[in-house]
Parts: structure tokens; C-alpha cells; sequence
């Protein structure tokens, strides 16, 4: 019986111990959210690359890519100052800021997929419409560069403030 009760002992403590450790693969920061106590929340410290050993019971350890992530955002239309219709078809080549990662987990509480699938996306459709709307049919055809750069400075401004740099954008533009 008691070498039962050691066994079960043991077989708890390993279990535990497996659980508790995370590999924060090359190119993320990991970062540690305690789920109890008074110091519960997001850590002030990015993890670094390797494994994490942390408690299961009372942390949380999410993984956040701070390499260059091409994004192919959905299609979408906007109307130009003269009220001629132009599709847009944005490609996004941007990265996490490095460090950035618990601030960034702090204001959205997604995971990187979600944020930049559902949450930027409002941004960059704001970036298009904003920019499309200042200017006439004749502007947008015979200087896509134009327009493409100050889709691109504006992007790169916007998405800083959220943590983001923007490498290239491609906005895809059909009329």
C-alpha cells in the first residue's frame, strides 16, 4: 500500500513537471501571465527562445512571432473622391516590434493570428478608404505609385503605434 501511494506520488510530480515547462521556438517571445494571486497579469519581461519552466496551476505562457508575416487580406472596395468604385486586394508583409509582445497582449488578449486577421484589418481598410477618398479617378490611375506610397507611409505609422512594423504593402488595386 505504501509503495502504491509513493508510485501515485511520483506519477503526479512527473506529470506536473512535463507540464510545466513550454519551448519558445526562434522568432517569438513567450510571454508568462500569472492566473492567481497579487501579482496575476502579464509579466513586464518577454520570455526569451528555449524552454520555460513555469507552474501550470496558477501561469499561462502564450508565444507571439516576431518575424515577418506576410498577411492577404480579403478584398475589399472603396469609392474615390469623384465616386468611381476601386477594388483592393492589400498584402502585408509587418513583424511584432521586438519586445512588444505583453503590451500588445494586454490591449487585444488574442492570439497573433486573430489580431491580425480581425483586428488590424479595420486599420488597414481605414488606411485605403482615408486615402482614396482624397483623391480623383485620373490621380489613382495615372500614379498608383502615389497612392500605393502614401497607403504604405500611412500603414507603417498606424500599425507602429500598435506595436507592429510594416516592411511592404501591396494594395492590389483594380479598377
Amino acid at each position: 500500500m505504501k509503495r502504491l501511494i509513493v508510485s501515485l506520488f511520483a506519477a503526479i510530480i512527473a506529470v506536473s513537471c512535463c507540464c510545466s515547462c513550454n519551448r519558445i521556438d526562434a522568432g517569438h517571445e513567450g510571454i508568462m501571465v500569472h492566473l492567481y494571486g497579487s501579482n496575476r497579469g502579464v509579466d513586464d519581461v518577454e520570455l526569451v527562445t528555449g524552454m520555460v519552466w513555469y507552474n501550470p496551476f496558477t501561469t499561462s505562457v502564450y508565444e507571439y512571432p516576431t518575424f515577418v508575416q506576410t498577411v492577404d487580406y480579403e478584398p475589399f472596395e472603396f469609392n474615390s473622391k469623384d465616386g468611381s468604385t476601386f477594388r483592393f486586394d492589400p498584402a502585408i508583409m509587418l513583424s511584432l516590434k521586438p519586445t512588444a509582445a505583453p503590451e500588445v497582449f494586454k490591449k487585444y488578449r488574442r492570439d497573433m493570428d486573430d489580431i491580425l486577421e480581425e483586428t488590424l484589418v479595420t486599420i488597414v481598410q481605414d488606411a485605403f478608404k482615408e486615402e482614396i477618398n482624397i483623391r480623383t479617378d485620373n490621380e489613382l490611375i495615372s500614379d498608383q505609385t502615389a497612392f500605393q506610397n502614401a497607403v504604405e507611409e500611412r500603414l507603417k505609422n498606424e500599425l507602429l503605434a500598435e506595436n507592429f512594423i510594416v516592411t511592404k504593402v501591396s494594395t492590389g488595386i483594380k479598377y
